[in-house]
């Protein structure tokens, strides 16, 4: 009977231990989401921009580890447009998105205008 109560115990604490082990491990991945659309608004001192997908715009948040590309090289949130056609994905935090990646696929920025 003793042995049957040790193998018992022992069979409890190692599923306990893997379901707990497999709950930590999936909590701590972030889920990302993206978004396509035009930056229609840019805040440096917030560090955050704003996008906007037909009637839908969402305001994203950056950090450190926010990697911004355009052109084929890094660039910064300094270095964003109105206009700018991106694409960002972000993980959300309750009702904060924050940039984990920005592309920005077409600049608006204006070329330099040729000599005549």
């Amino acid at each position: 009977m003793r042995k049957h109560v040790v193998l018992v115990l022992s069979l409890l604490l190692v599923l306990v231990t893997a379901i707990s082990a497999g709950a930590k491990t999936h909590s701590t991945k972030a889920k990302y989401h993206r978004m396509h659309g035009d930056v229609a608004s840019i805040d440096t001192a917030a560090q955050t921009f704003t996008v906007k997908h037909g009637n839908d715009s969402s305001t994203f948040k950056t950090d450190s580890s926010t990697k911004f590309k355009g052109a084929g090289k890094a660039i910064t949130l300094a270095d964003l447009q109105v206009g700018d056609d991106v694409r960002v994905s972000f993980t959300e935090n309750g009702t904060d998105k924050t940039a984990a990646r920005v592309d920005v696929a077409h600049s608006k920025k204006t070329p330099p205008a040729k000599p005549s």
